[in-house]
Formats: structure tokens, C-alpha cells, sequence
């Protein structure tokens, strides 16, 4: 995972959050729920005190992005709007 990466949460991952049916681990459902779509990786790993190489760690996000509980900011796609905030595709 690269550092700068930020990580938003899918609708399957918002609701993994609320009803735990996948059963993640410990680490996996951690790093879901402070995946805010605001923090780079490097942040999140700081957060869970882990080096971000921590093969434990890469794990845990691969297994996330894989089973599409989470996706990168760049993957989404561009939108028009201040600080990467939509207007709804309103002109004035």
C-alpha cells in the first residue's frame, strides 16, 4: 500500500461496519473503521502503531481492497466541486 494512498469505505464496507457479517479480523475491522476516505495509509498504520510494511498490516489492506470493503480516492471517479466536494452538477 502506497503511503499516500487514501482509502474510502464501498457501501460493503459501510455496512460490514454496522452489522459484522463477514466476520474480518481484529486488524481488518479496525483499519475499516478508520478508513475515513480523510487519512493517507500511512496515517492509518500510525493509528493501529504499525509500521506501514507490516506484512500484517498489508494484508489487511489488500484483503479489504480485494473483497471491496475499501477502494483508493484515485479510483473514484473526478467530479467537478470545491476540495473534491460535488456541487450535484449544479451550474450558476
Amino acid at each position: 500500500m502506497d503511503a499516500q494512498t487514501i482509502l474510502l469505505r464501498t457501501p460493503r464496507g459501510r455496512e460490514e461496519i454496522r452489522t459484522r457479517a463477514h466476520g474480518l479480523s481484529n486488524l481488518a475491522r479496525r483499519l475499516l473503521i478508520l478508513a475515513d476516505g480523510q487519512k493517507p495509509a500511512r496515517e492509518l498504520a500510525r493509528q493501529l502503531d504499525r509500521p506501514l510494511d507490516d506484512a500484517e498490516l498489508q494484508v489487511a489492506f489488500q484483503q479489504l481492497v480485494d473483497e471491496q470493503y475499501l477502494h483508493a480516492a484515485e479510483d473514484v471517479p473526478a467530479r467537478h466541486g470545491l476540495f473534491g466536494l460535488t456541487d450535484g452538477g449544479a451550474r450558476t
